[in-house]
């Protein structure tokens, strides 16, 4: 439920060479639009943190409790429930779009308009795909291998979790007015408490009652119900200027937005099919034992995936408001160092799970699972370059440009599909079969076409994208090469602390490496205009 991710009007600058870094004054923007830019990625960085605390100690908790069996149904629930809300992902993804650049041109009309087209549009399918939501969910448990469950408790886990989400999906427009204004710091409050909520139920249920999947479903639904609550409140409290109302309903504005999300659709099947068709697959094809120890270690991609999508969250408004302002230029510059800079972020945290894979295994589920260190590995070694270009999809999806890319979307997802069916059975892999052909689909995906068709959006030279993805690969490369020998010789398990101290002192090395060293003037001058007042006063200068 924590989980998730896009364009022709042609760029007025241009650039024959490779452009590493150039930083105008015009992308940190006025002072208001930096303060709200730290306080999102302050509370991005808490929401990230809480969401690591509480999805490394669920899952041995579900584990203890229910059984690996059961705990595998779980991730499997909530991953097949977003195929369902996919039409809602999508309006939502256009409403913010077009939100955004309204109130950025100040048209409150338009703004309106837009506003309740959307509510009354999402309010219909949210009616119209309920009922399908629960025949379903009463399908579901005749799909997997759940011979050591009870099949009501699953089909009730399946229709709450259905429901849920599309309860969330009503928030959509109230998060969209939020974040057109850079109020996304109030949204990620709003997750917060939800997720609280949500583990907070669950562990009330199962200290008060039987322990049962159940009542995982029932969390959800009544922390969704909460979450929706208080989106209303907060969002009507940002910004109260405009009117809800049936005769606000503009046919032009629904064709606008169901034009847009309609290709925003299709590249959401394709990323599904990418992202979380394997856990689908591993289940189907090899039980719900095997799946939920392909969970445990799709819960660190995921996790990883998250903090990206955390950082490029924080981007979207600015890519918007460039937009609108008709600021090609700086949506290009700002692609540049968001490619360059996301990449050396996530180099990081991408190796340090990479080489800890088999203590924090160890620590986390028992020694038992520490095996699937090798399936982590897999996964992770590509994904620095991966996550790295994400940053250009935000700046295609400014452009309207979606068609295209969806189409891409589609091919790796039907690509993954292929390969993950084929490749346990012809090779013998099992399921690490599944991960190779994940992990290929979305590298061809994301690191071969995204940065080309950005370019191509912008009217650069692909290799003007391309370019910037290498510094957070070699990073992580020179990273694992230097820090795996030093790792290597702590015991299975090792404590927590030695992992923390080690994994400190390689931070600290990286940090001040990247800082004085990778990143020029400019850009570490961006980076600490963008921290929080607090953290950057206390940042030394010989660091940043």
């Amino acid at each position: 439920m924590l989980f998730l991710l896009l364009p022709d009007i042609p760029s007025t600058h241009i650039y024959a060479e490779v452009v590493w870094v150039h930083v105008p004054t015009e992308i940190s923007g006025p002072p208001e639009f930096k303060k709200e830019f730290s306080r999102n990625l302050t509370s991005n960085f808490v929401l990230f943190i809480v969401s690591i605390l509480v999805g490394l100690l669920v899952v041995p908790f579900y584990i203890d409790t229910l059984g690996l069996a059961a705990y595998g149904i779980i991730p499997l629930a909530t991953s097949f429930t977003n195929y369902v809300v996919l039409v809602l992902e999508s309006l939502n993804a256009a409403i913010s779009r077009f939100l955004t650049i309204h109130l950025q041109q100040s048209d409150l009309a338009g703004v309106t308009r837009i506003f309740n087209t959307a509510l009354i549009t999402i309010m219909a399918f949210v009616l119209l795909l309920a009922p399908v939501a629960v025949v379903i969910a009463w399908f579901t448990p005749d799909l997997f291998n759940i011979a050591d469950l009870e099949r009501e408790s699953v089909f009730l886990l399946f229709a709450l979790v259905f429901l849920s989400s599309l309860i969330t999906a009503l928030r959509s427009p109230f998060s969209a007015v939020m974040y057109a204004l850079n109020k996304i710091h109030y949204i990620n409050y709003i997750t917060l408490v939800y997720t609280l909520a949500s583990i907070g139920i669950i562990v009330a249920f199962f200290t008060v009652e039987t322990p049962s999947v159940y009542y995982v479903g029932l969390a959800y639904f009544l922390a969704a119900t909460l979450s929706l609550v208080l989106t209303v409140l907060v969002s009507r409290a940002v910004y109260n200027k405009i009117p809800i109302s049936l005769s606000c309903f503009s046919r032009e504005r629904f064709n606008e937005i169901t034009g847009l999300a309609r290709w925003i659709l299709v590249d959401q099947i394709g990323t599904l099919l990418l992202l979380q068709l394997s856990l689908i697959i591993v289940n189907r094809e090899f039980g719900t034992a095997a799946g939920g120890e392909y969970a445990m270690v799709v819960i660190f991609f995921n996790l990883l995936w998250s903090i990206t999508g955390l950082i490029t969250s924080v981007l979207s408004p600015m890519y918007y408001t460039y937009y609108a302002r008709r600021h090609f230029a700086t949506i290009h510059d700002l692609s540049v160092v968001s490619v360059k800079c996301v990449g050396l972020v996530m180099a990081l945290p991408i190796a340090l799970i990479s080489l800890f894979s088999p203590q924090l295994l160890t620590i986390w589920v028992g020694e038992e699972f520490a095996h699937l260190s090798l399936l982590m590995w897999a996964l992770l070694i590509p994904l620095t370059t991966i996550v790295a270009v994400r940053p250009l999809i935000l700046s295609y999806a400014a452009y309207n440009r979606v068609r295209v890319p969806a189409i891409a979307t589609i091919a790796a997802g039907l690509l993954n599909l292929v390969l993950a069916v084929a490749l346990p059975h012809t090779s013998g892999l099992g399921m690490y079969g599944v991960a190779f052909a994940f992990v290929l689909a979305l590298w061809l995906r994301n690191v071969v076409f995204v940065p080309w068709y950005a370019a191509r959006v912008q009217g650069v030279s692909p290799a003007v994208f391309y370019g910037p993805a290498v510094p957070g690969t070699l990073a992580y490369i020179a990273l694992v090469a230097v820090s795996y020998p030093l790792i290597s010789v702590l015991a299975v398990p090792a404590s927590v602390v030695d992992i923390a101290l080690v994994a400190g002192a390689i931070s600290l090395v990286y940090i001040a490496i990247v800082a004085r060293v990778i990143l020029t003037g400019p850009e570490r001058d961006l980076i600490r205009s963008i921290l929080p007042s607090p953290v950057s006063q206390r940042v030394p200068s010989w660091l940043l």
